[in-house]
């Protein structure tokens, strides 16, 4: 089985794909570490699509040990919420492309 790229990844922060409808989001931490959280599609979605003003209380809600660790880091979580914005839209992205190729067979 090849391994897909990573659908976002900077310094710290790295989301991959990992089964059907599910996601790993990898915190790099000071010691080149990384620590992995397991994300549901619903979830990156939810909170791909929260405004600025509440996705802190929702990544608590969610899981606030990743809250606790992306702080502690110095990972704000602006730059977590960039992250999951731009690996939802790669998803959704690569998701129409594949409407269109299954459209083109027909």
């Amino acid at each position: 089985m090849v391994k897909e790229k990573p659908i976002y990844q900077d310094n710290q922060l790295k989301i991959e794909f990992h089964a059907s409808e599910e996601y790993f989001l990898y915190l790099k931490d000071k010691k080149g570490q990384e620590n992995g959280y397991l994300l549901p599609r619903g979830i990156l979605q939810e909170l791909a699509k929260t405004k600025r003003g509440g996705i802190e209380s929702k990544i608590h809600a969610f899981n606030e040990g990743l809250l606790y660790a992306i702080k502690q880091e110095g990972i704000s979580v602006d730059s977590l919420h960039v992250a999951l914005c731009q690996a939802y839209l790669e998803e959704e992205e690569k998701y129409a492309e594949s409407i269109r190729k299954s459209k083109n067979k027909y």
